[in-house]
């Protein structure tokens, strides 16, 4: 009787420790904006800001009635600890410097995660006014990573 509560207690460790130790890293890059303040959520919840520092503000002249402010291109590394689909989308405001409006952009991407698997997630512009999430290659995001241009942010 005890053998039979030992190996069931076992087959119990088994199954619940692949979720329990389960961990996926993901790493999100994005290019140097202007004016534009990013969220990312994870299945419609705000996680974390994908903004880099100011790496520069142009003082408002002419028809300008906002500084415009250029930020620093940046990446984030995440640890996740859950498995499998998972939607991570970015929302991007944008502030237009000369009237003030600010226009809202978009873009998602689903990724199905697997325990001890590193994704790399570029948010990028879409056409004119829209956003969108996009896998990168390792070797993209390698060259991403070593380029001193890209600020990393603290960890998530």
């Amino acid at each position: 009787m005890k053998k039979t509560y030992t190996t069931f207690l076992f087959f119990l460790l088994g199954v619940f420790s692949t979720s329990i130790f389960a961990q996926s890293t993901v790493y999100f890059f994005i290019k140097s904006t202007g004016n534009l303040t990013t969220t990312i959520k994870q299945n419609g919840k705000d996680i974390f800001d994908m903004t880099g520092p100011i790496k520069k503000t142009i003082k408002p002249s002419g028809n300008m009635q906002l500084p415009f402010n250029q930020y620093a291109p940046c990446y984030r590394k995440c640890i996740f600890k859950n498995e499998g689909k998972i939607l991570f989308s970015a929302e991007c405001k944008h502030i237009n410097a000369v009237n003030g409006k600010i226009s809202t952009m978009a873009g998602e991407i689903q990724l199905n995660l697997t325990s001890g698997s590193t994704y790399y997630v570029s948010i990028t512009n879409k056409g004119l006014n829209d956003m969108q999430l996009k896998n990168l290659t390792e070797k993209e995001a390698e060259k991403l990573l070593k380029n001193k241009k890209y600020v990393a942010l603290p960890e998530q």
